[in-house]
């Protein structure tokens, strides 16, 4: 696809927030997903006590942080090459390089997460039309493409954060912020760091 957000627009700050959200609403699943299995398995071998119930509790879980990700669907692979074009400005660091490999294993995590929306799309076709929502023939293969994403997800919920910080970097190195520190009057502040969706 054609990309065309422009860094610091209002695009692309409403983008950003959106992920923000959803990396609030992914820790929040991810710690409710921990409290059940500590205390739905066995603290030694780690095998759950009920597989069917466990097995329905994490489908919920993955189904869930899916939900959550929804909006930063349809602008992951904007918001991911906004930054790589922030990083391509900026001089390489540790830092930098850091930021650089998270924001390749965003890209990675957001093709492969297209590339499940595209399997799941040929399955439901290939379904008879008795496979309803409802319908164990619609609900377990659907229940196999949220777990084959949950992964995906779990790397933007990891990630994400560094797409914050390489904007923050990338403003404050901007030509007009440059500028605008250069006709400032030097002050001393301390300064603060900043449903399976369609495409």
């Amino acid at each position: 696809m054609t990309i065309s957000l422009e860094p610091g627009s209002p695009s692309h700050r409403l983008y950003l927030s959106q992920l923000a959200v959803y990396l609030r609403h992914s820790r929040q699943i991810l710690a409710a997903w921990d409290r059940y299995s500590d205390r739905h398995s066995d603290p030694e071998t780690f095998q759950p006590h009920d597989e069917d119930a466990y097995g329905r509790r994490q489908q919920k879980r993955d189904a869930d942080t899916l939900s959550a990700f929804g909006r930063v669907y349809y602008h992951a692979d904007e918001l991911v090459d906004v930054a790589q074009r922030q990083l391509a400005l900026l001089s390489p660091s540790d830092r930098t390089r850091r930021y650089a490999w998270q924001v390749r294993e965003l890209r990675d995590a957001t093709q492969r997460l297209y590339a499940v929306h595209d399997e799941w799309s040929a399955v439901r076709a290939a379904l008879p039309a008795s496979a309803r929502p409802g319908t164990k023939a619609y609900e377990e293969p659907l229940a196999e493409c949220y777990a084959e994403a949950w992964s995906y997800l779990d790397q933007w919920a990891i990630h994400g954060q560094a797409l914050f910080a390489v904007n923050a970097l990338a403003q404050r190195h901007s030509p007009a912020s440059a500028r605008t520190l250069s006709t400032a009057a030097p002050v001393h502040t301390a300064t603060a760091t900043p449903s399976m969706g369609r495409r």
